[in-house]
């Protein structure tokens, strides 16, 4: 059974409580290698995985019901409506935007997920020392995505200490030889913004 926006899903009730261990967002996660691998590495953090297509987080639910991992879930839903209808404000540690559809037609850029309304939310959405983290092989859509977030964000080292999986993707450009570009964020707080 696939996860539906437009259906009554939740995720656990306990994941995104002010006491919860720290909840990690993989948006787009594709069938699931990213944020089911990270899961069964680090079974103290719960891991989101949302997806547009409804058998890939099929497949997503299946792969995280044979490896018992009860820290793993997966959510269908596009662009910021499963973050509006999902997540509470404060809730997410690390917000994960892995090889969005760059979209490359300069007709078809109103279709990049990644635009203001869309990096709001997220900011919403992360907790007072939550990051954003961002990765893509398209040159000119990460220069739009640093455009946006030169103002109100702070970058941090990408390196956080731990052991990561890579993305399907990231697999794929590493092997030709390509280095995607990858930034890590944290925003700063309101306050600090209008003080300055």
């Amino acid at each position: 059974m696939n996860h539906k926006i437009d259906e009554v899903v939740t995720i656990p009730p306990a994941w995104t409580e002010a006491s919860a261990p720290p909840l990690e967002v993989d948006f787009g996660c594709h069938r699931g290698a990213f944020f089911i691998g990270m899961a069964a590495m680090n079974p103290g953090t719960n891991f989101l995985g949302l997806e547009k297509q409804a058998d890939r987080v099929n497949k997503c639910l299946r792969k995280i019901g044979r490896l018992g991992l009860a820290n793993a879930f997966a959510v269908q839903g596009l662009g910021a409506e499963p973050l509006q209808k999902l997540l509470p404000s404060a809730s997410v540690t690390t917000f994960h935007l892995y090889f969005p559809d760059p979209w490359p037609k300069r007709r078809h850029a109103g279709r990049r997920v990644f635009q203001v309304s869309f990096l709001e939310e997220i900011r919403r959405v992360l907790r007072p020392n939550g990051t954003l983290r961002l990765m893509t092989d398209c040159e000119s859509y990460f220069c739009e995505m640093r455009d946006l977030t030169r103002v109100g964000w702070n970058e941090l080292p990408w390196e956080d200490g731990r052991e990561t999986v890579e993305t399907a993707f990231e697999k794929t450009f590493r092997a030709m030889g390509m280095k995607p570009h990858q930034v890590c964020l944290k925003p700063i707080a309101i306050e600090a913004l209008v003080a300055t």
